[in-house]
């Protein structure tokens, strides 16, 4: 008996110290449990603030102000490119993102207009609203995997790690009905609709998030935090562990269900159609985080059949990834490719650059870029082919 209960007093004992210390890791491990906005939380003053800011769009979601990274009036650009922070270079200064320092290597400057924390939806959706007031021969879109996901999201609260940041941002989604995709814009042009949408959860733009938004309906599937909390960690601690000997390493990663890959489809041709109706060569752009690219040396790709498909209809595409391979052996963690955030450095873009400049030379009768190539080394890729 007395051995019991010490037992039990041991158990109560290390029970009550894991509830009340596992509160502490709740930052930290947030992503594993249900977010939500508390409407007495919403103040109206930083919703107006919000929709003042020179970075909110209505159609787009939100923006950068000014629109385009680099631009530099009566320049002369030989292409504009589109993306989220992978095409922006948001972890390095102007002159050591990919666009400077392929122009250091070809003379030929690339406007930069990517935009962190995008969907491809967005991206595709920029090009088409100031694409044509940049007249170049080229129009690249950046591709990679974070765009594929964002595309599926409506209000990014539910996506991002940093959620409150998103608070008041809703962002366009394309939606499939009747066997075609649909744009949905957001919601919203000013701070009193946000208050409206946000506080009340009846309203009709929930119906429309709950249908459409994929990471709303994962969220909704997650457990939430509360007593006890020891219980709530068991929930979620299988997941924990899985993704992280997984290390992103699955099949649906980068499209985690049947319409993700339709849409990304859908979007890269909606790009395409676009770049020729106003004249330009459309060049997809395959872009990877180090970790992706440890993936990748592996002998893992999870955009196989992405690669197929851009084959198959003869898009013309540059994968960096093999290039990046074959000139980068520092390490096998890619690190030295890394900016403290998980983004491409400058040697990290110093590689895009280099790849991107075979791969131009490669499908475009562009004279200056094949004689900067001839100080690179061969190509070792198959890209593309422009018809």
């Amino acid at each position: 008996m007395t051995l019991l209960l010490s037992f039990l007093s041991f158990l109560i004992l290390t029970l009550t110290l894991l509830e009340l210390s596992l509160p502490l890791l709740t930052n930290r491990y947030s992503a594993y449990f249900r977010q939500g906005i508390a409407p007495a939380s919403l103040k109206a003053e930083e919703a107006r603030r919000f929709v003042s800011s020179k970075t909110f769009d209505p159609e787009l979601g939100w923006d950068k102000d000014p629109i385009a990274r680099n631009y530099v009036g009566g320049k002369r650009y030989f292409a504009q490119s589109y993306g989220d922070s992978f095409v922006e270079g948001v972890e390095v200064g102007p002159d050591h993102t990919w666009q400077a320092q392929f122009e250091r290597l070809t003379g030929e400057a690339i406007l930069n207009l990517g935009v962190g924390g995008y969907g491809l939806d967005q991206a595709v959706l920029k090009f088409e609203k100031y694409g044509r007031g940049y007249p170049t021969r080229v129009a690249v879109l950046g591709l990679y995997s974070q765009t594929y996901r964002r595309a599926l999201s409506y209000y990014p609260f539910y996506y991002f790690a940093n959620s409150d940041a998103y608070t008041f941002a809703f962002k366009p989604i394309f939606v499939k009905r009747d066997g075609r995709f649909e744009l949905i814009r957001p919601p919203c042009a000013d701070a009193a609709c946000l208050m409206e949408v946000l506080s009340n959860p009846g309203h009709p733009i929930w119906r429309l998030v709950s249908t459409h938004d994929y990471w709303y309906q994962s969220n909704q599937k997650k457990p939430t935090t509360g007593f006890p909390m020891t219980i709530k960690y068991a929930q979620v601690l299988p997941q924990i562990l899985r993704e992280r000997r997984e290390q992103r390493g699955v099949e649906n990663y980068f499209f985690v269900n049947a319409e993700s890959f339709e849409l990304v489809e859908y979007l890269i041709e909606r790009f395409v159609k676009y770049s020729r109706e106003i004249g330009m060569t459309p060049v997809c752009l395959l872009l990877y985080a180090p970790t992706d690219l440890r993936i990748i040396k592996a002998g893992i790709r999870l955009d196989d059949k992405l690669l197929a498909l851009l084959k198959k209809r003869n898009i013309p595409h540059i994968d960096t990834a093999p290039y990046i391979l074959g000139q980068y052996r520092q390490d096998d963690d890619f690190m030295g490719l890394s900016a403290p955030k998980g983004h491409l450095n400058e040697r990290g873009n110093q590689l895009v650059a280099e790849s991107l400049v075979q791969g131009l030379a490669s499908i475009a009768p562009l004279g200056a870029l094949k004689n900067a190539s001839a100080f690179l080394s061969p190509p070792v890729f198959t890209v593309g082919r422009v018809e």
